[in-house]
């Protein structure tokens, strides 16, 4: 390999990795999410329980309490399952 064309592979080499060095470097960006009002006293997930249910676990973050909602698969009817006093089930003994 002629010298100039090694050259010219080893400075392209060095220019990528200290690009790469420059963007490992910097901070990560930090997301910014918009105040809410009194919306932002709950929390909403959604999983599956069973094979046949979904759930929505609702948690109020006032009352630390988590309200259960449940549903078959394929009807719209929303069944309330019940809540946990979270305080209550995280206090140490």
């Amino acid at each position: 390999m002629p010298k100039n064309k090694l050259l010219t592979v080893l400075l392209c080499l060095n220019l990528i990795l200290a690009a790469a060095l420059v963007f490992h470097s910097l901070p990560p960006r930090t997301a910014a999410a918009q105040g809410t009002g009194l919306g932002g006293n709950f929390l909403a997930v959604t999983g599956e329980i069973q094979s046949k249910f979904d759930a929505l676990y609702l948690m109020d973050l006032q009352n630390r309490t988590l309200h259960v909602f449940y549903f078959q698969k394929g009807s719209q009817d929303l069944q309330y399952a019940g809540y946990r006093d979270l305080e209550r089930d995280f206090r140490n003994n």
